[in-house]
Parts: structure tokens; C-alpha cells; sequence
């Protein structure tokens, strides 16, 4: 039975479970919903999420949300090539970067940097004070990211995981965000990557090099 996902187009969870179906080699039916359509709110995808979120994996009569419960379900599935790890410690270990991502990561880059700039938040003064204000902590989590990433290919190990699959949409946002005409006058001090964060940079660039990559990359993006 083949699975089914629904997703849109720069959601950065939705991005991890794309990356996901591709690594391990599943087979799928996409379905790209328009945001500006509210395509996510429309009667037909609220009844398969109530929550009108994405992104949203269906195998039969298995629905599946949530980007960590659908990549548990996916693993649980189709173990190889494994995700979280081969032992209890590497599991355990995969899980704690995981959190960490969530919690310490996501919030200063995402939340105080990426989004304020794609949502056009730093034209008036306060947008711009707010963001500036955010740039110390974006920092501390990328210097946290860069430092995992010294001496070893993947933030686990020498083997992607689901911590790398987590990151790497944060990680393309920002860059993305701090590259936007918006973000010139601001003295983000985030690019270039390879001179300001290397270890982030060379990680990047492994994986934009998986197979698949390309057919995960969002679709606006590439206008």
C-alpha cells in the first residue's frame, strides 16, 4: 500500500518528512496544498486533520501527524537505512539532539530571525530593533549547531539521521531569510556560512548532495 503525503511549500516540518519517504527509498503520492488558497483549511483535508496542519501521511486507513510521530512511524516501518540510530544509546542520543533542535534551535533562528524577515516584520523600527535584539541567541544556537558539527559529517555521527532531517530546513530558512534585501541593513553577521559558521556550511553542502534532495527542495524557492 502506497503512502500518501500532503504538505506545502516551505513548511519546514513538511520539508523533514519529505526528506525522510526520499532517504529511505518509499515510494509516495505528493500532494502540494496552496497556502494562499487556504488549501489546509478546506473541507476535504480537515477531515483527514481536524488540526488543518500539515504535514500529513496516510498509508490506507493510517493517518499520521506531526513530523516526529510520522518519522517514528516511518522508521518503525522501514528500518533501513535507520534514522535513530542501531543501539539504545544511539537512539537515545538521536532523540536528545532531536529536542534540542526543537527547543534551543528552532525558536531564536526561526522564530526570531527567518520568519520576522519572510514575513516582512523589520521594515518599521520596532520589527528592526525586535530582530536585532534576536541576533545574540540566533547566534548562541548556531555556534551550539556549528560546534556538533566539528570533526564528524552528520550531527550524530557519520550517518545522517533524523537530528540532520530536523535541522536542515531551519538551517535553509535562515540562510535564505539572511541573504533577502530586507536583511541588508540589519548586521546579521550569518553570511557567508563558510566564513561565519564553516562546520554548518560543509554540512549543508552534504546534504544538498543526498539523492532526493532536489525533489524535497520547496517549489517556490526555485523562482
Amino acid at each position: 500500500m502506497s503512502y500518501e503525503i500532503f504538505w506545502i511549500s516551505g513548511s519546514p516540518y513538511a520539508w523533514s518528512v519529505l526528506l525522510a519517504l526520499e532517504l529511505k527509498g518509499l515510494e509516495y503520492t505528493s500532494h502540494l496544498l496552496d497556502r494562499s488558497r487556504d488549501e489546509h483549511k478546506a473541507p476535504e483535508f480537515l477531515a483527514i486533520n481536524p488540526r488543518g496542519k500539515v504535514p500529513v501521511l496516510t498509508c490506507g486507513d493510517t493517518v499520521i501527524s506531526e513530523t516526529p510521530a510520522i518519522l517514528a512511524y516511518l522508521e518503525a516501518k522501514h528500518p533501513e537505512p535507520p534514522l535513530f540510530g542501531a543501539s539504545p544509546e544511539e537512539t537515545g542520543h538521536i532523540w536528545q539532539l532531536v529536542s534540542e533542535i526543537e527547543s534551543y534551535v528552532r525558536g531564536p533562528v526561526a522564530d526570531g530571525v527567518s520568519g520576522p524577515i519572510f514575513r516582512g516584520q523589520v521594515k518599521d523600527g520596532n520589527g528592526a530593533a525586535n530582530l536585532k535584539a534576536a541576533k545574540g541567541p540566533a547566534h548562541d544556537a548556531l555556534q551550539w549547531v556549528d560546534e556538533n558539527l566539528t570533526g564528524t559529517a552528520y550531527l550524530a555521527g557519520s550517518a545522517i539521521t533524523a537530528a540532520d532531517i530536523i535541522l536542515l530546513p531551519v538551517m535553509q530558512a535562515l540562510a535564505r531569510a539572511a541573504g533577502k534585501e530586507a536583511a541588508a541593513h540589519l548586521d546579521l553577521a550569518i553570511l557567508p556560512l563558510d566564513k561565519t559558521y564553516p562546520g554548518i556550511a560543509a554540512w549543508l553542502a552534504r546534504m544538498e548532495a543526498l539523492p532526493g534532495y532536489g525533489n524535497t527542495y520547496p517549489p517556490h524557492w526555485r523562482d
